[in-house]
């Protein structure tokens, strides 16, 4: 299945989740999952309008333009799509999709050509936030993804580590070790 045109789809009664009531949100989304993996392409399109948005800020931010992260967000969705019902632990659906799209991330970033200076494309964003964002990218791949995951996306440790392929350990490290190389490149 190919997911529809990302704005159409995040048009229909996108609604954020309910966060007063995280438990209830889990199982109203693995319940979601479980449609899905037996074939409700409805089911996978309101995963789509829930997650969707996260996703995409989140591949925005790591591969640092729209039609790249628009093309990741689409490859990264059929790919969930494809391999739904090989999820074993519906709980576990989120991290599973943020690995899957952190995976396409890459295949994308290294097909795309050289960028230009990305400070002069962005036009309207203030100059400290194109200073952290500059940081960001300055910052080694697995610190930047690392970063990006727990503090953009708000993984726990041990969901970061799943999406990654890691160990909670080497999530803890990178994270620490991050943080204080963004500080010394913000000085």
């Amino acid at each position: 299945m190919v997911v529809g045109d990302y704005g159409v789809v995040l048009g229909a009664a996108a609604s954020a989740p309910d966060e007063s009531s995280a438990p209830a949100r889990d199982r109203a989304e693995a319940e979601l999952v479980r449609r899905a993996q037996l074939g409700s392409t409805a089911a996978f399109e309101r995963l789509v309008v829930l997650r969707g948005p996260n996703l995409h800020r989140y591949l925005v931010a790591r591969l640092r333009s729209e039609s790249d992260a628009l093309d990741a967000l689409q490859e990264a969705l059929t790919a969930a799509w494809q391999g739904l019902p090989g999820l074993k632990k519906r709980e576990l659906f989120w991290p599973w999709l943020v690995g899957i799209a952190a995976n396409k991330a890459v295949d994308v970033a290294r097909r795309r050509a050289p960028l230009g200076n990305p400070v002069a494309e962005a036009g309207h964003e203030d100059a400290s936030f194109l200073e952290f964002r500059e940081a960001v990218a300055g910052l080694p791949p697995s610190f930047r993804e690392v970063l990006l995951l727990r503090y953009f996306l708000e993984l726990s440790e041990e969901e970061a580590a799943r999406a990654l392929g890691v160990r909670v350990g080497t999530v803890k490290s990178r994270t620490n070790r991050a943080r204080k190389a963004l500080k010394e490149l913000l000085g």
